[in-house]
């Protein structure tokens, strides 16, 4: 099984391992694009290059993102059409994070596919993560390890989302629980 697919599914890897030396690589070709994205005029050709560069040239129609952003492993995130992606955003996405049709994230938003091995911190432990189609996350959100937000769903700003959310549902809180669920009409 190939090294990032490993990964998604949650088999472990030593870090100082050999096996692992082209995460190693990814991660230092991200940080170059991110640098350079992160330090270019929002909207210039300089961002755009480093934009493709972050990417590969591999992203959907409609994606916006708002810097600064820190994508550890891009290669490792799914992106449907029309996502917005505002400021701060921090994906650590080694395990697999997908984005899928029109979901919107809010400032400082940070999402989680990894942990350690108690007994071996070299070790990364990955979940994927999911959220799926027009949910939308709230400012300040954390999202961790193995959550799928559901379609529709609203977590509010500032939760801390260790569970699955379902669909049609507004979750808040630390850790997040459901305030309420969404009707047709949004109420």
């Amino acid at each position: 099984m190939e090294l990032f697919e490993k990964l998604k599914s949650g088999e472990p890897v030593d870090m100082m391992s050999e096996e692992y030396l082209p995460a190693i690589e990814e991660l230092q070709r991200a940080d170059t694009a991110l640098f350079h994205l992160n330090h270019a005029v929002p909207g210039s050709d300089e961002q755009k290059r480093a934009f493709d560069a972050l990417f590969d040239g591999e992203y959907p129609e409609g994606l916006t993102v708002l810097t600064p952003v820190q994508i550890d492993f891009p290669k490792q995130m799914t992106v449907g059409s029309r996502v917005f992606i505002n400021h701060s955003f921090t994906a650590m996405s080694i395990g697999g994070i997908t984005l899928e049709d029109h979901v919107q994230i809010g400032p400082h938003v940070t999402i989680v596919t990894d942990n350690h091995d108690f007994r071996n911190r070299y070790v990364p432990k990955c979940r994927s993560v999911r959220i799926c189609r027009n949910a939308w996350i709230g400012a300040g959100v954390t999202i961790m390890p193995g959550v799928t937000v559901g379609e529709n769903a609203v977590v509010a700003g500032g939760a801390v989302v260790t569970k699955d959310v379902p669909a049609d549902t507004v979750v808040g809180g630390n850790p997040a629980r459901v305030l309420k669920r969404l009707t047709e009409d949004g109420e």
